[in-house]
């Protein structure tokens, strides 16, 4: 048996379209120019960078390019996969495409430090474009991690909660713009909030795990509610889509609000356990910086073991003598 076509270009969606089954998840697929234009561009200019970097004899670290594709894998996936075919006829299909686009995502681009490789390898007319704008007037207000994550948390409310995703289904360039608006809005409070890239603003290390913690809450305000509604967002859309399979409208939205508040406080877990482990090696170069300071100001012999794990008895040498700096 064949698998089914290819669906290319699916700007409208089809009443008739076949049920969302396990096959047409694996075989269904729609390549948007809008989305995979860009993706196909930032995967070759990322490649061309570090090529540079090698021919030059300069590291880059493997890991930051593998962070860099796994974030745009997850936008063409979100995107071209068989949700951007089903993504405007079930409700919970938006919702996935949503937490890929702007939780997950982007935390990989971030990683992926786009900013410092363009730093290491574009010409020096070019880098000072870069740091022009990334220290101008606009970039330093929203590249604060408060501003980033207002921006964040309040245009997800004004998404679903307003006409804004009753339009985005029924225009197909508002649909495209949200996809990109989610991407950048993630990566913009990723980028101020993790600090790998060069950033106007670098706030105590406290400041910015308590906005990571406000993530679960916020997701809660977001799904919670969608979950309870005895109405159906966008109604009169998916009345005319008249889709005869599948969940009724009303058990769909109930799952897809679920999805945006387990999806967001799963997501959220995972960033304050890596905002743990950030904290605890910050703490390590902390003290491996201050045994330096101290090595050069009395000298780099061996350290001291502490008193209570000497053995008992033993005589402690002298301290080292004071040395001006």
């Amino acid at each position: 048996m064949l698998p089914p076509p290819i669906t290319v270009l699916a700007w409208m969606p089809d009443a008739d379209q076949p049920p969302l089954t396990v096959s047409r998840m694996l075989t269904a697929w729609t390549f948007d120019p809008v989305m995979v234009i860009p993706v196909l561009v930032a995967a070759g200019l990322y490649l061309w960078g570090v090529r540079i970097l090698r021919r030059r004899g300069d590291a880059w670290p493997p890991s930051r390019t593998a962070y860099w594709f796994f974030g745009l894998v997850l936008v063409f996936v979100a995107t071209s996969s068989a949700l951007g075919v089903y993504d405007r006829t079930l409700f919970v299909v938006p919702a996935i495409q949503h937490m890929l686009l702007q939780m997950i995502a982007p935390v990989g681009l971030a990683m992926g430090a786009p900013i410092t490789l363009a730093m290491r390898t574009f010409p020096l007319e070019w880098r000072r474009v870069v740091l022009a704008v990334v220290h101008s007037g606009p970039v330093r207000f929203i590249g604060r991690p408060g501003v980033a994550f207002a921006l964040f948390a309040i245009t997800q409310f004004a998404f679903y909660y307003t006409p804004l995703y009753e339009a985005s289904l029924r225009n197909v360039w508002l649909h495209d713009f949200s996809h990109v608006h989610f991407v950048l809005v993630g990566f913009l409070f990723y980028w101020a909030l993790l600090g790998v890239d060069p950033v106007p603003h670098r706030p105590p290390f406290f400041f910015k795990f308590m906005l990571v913690l406000a993530l679960a809450p916020m997701h809660i305000l977001l799904g919670i509610p969608i979950m309870l509604m005895n109405e159906v967002l966008a109604e009169g859309y998916y009345l005319e889509v008249a889709r005869t399979w599948g969940p009724s409208l009303i058990d769909d939205q109930e799952v897809g609000g679920g999805v945006l508040w387990g999806f967001g406080d799963v997501a959220a877990a995972a960033l304050i356990s890596a905002f743990v482990v950030q904290w605890y090696r910050s703490d390590e170069r902390d003290a491996r910086r201050t045994d330096r300071a101290l090595d050069r100001q009395y000298g780099g012999g061996p350290t001291m073991p502490p008193w209570w794990l000497e053995p008992e008895g033993a005589e402690r040498p002298p301290p080292p003598p004071h040395r001006e700096v």
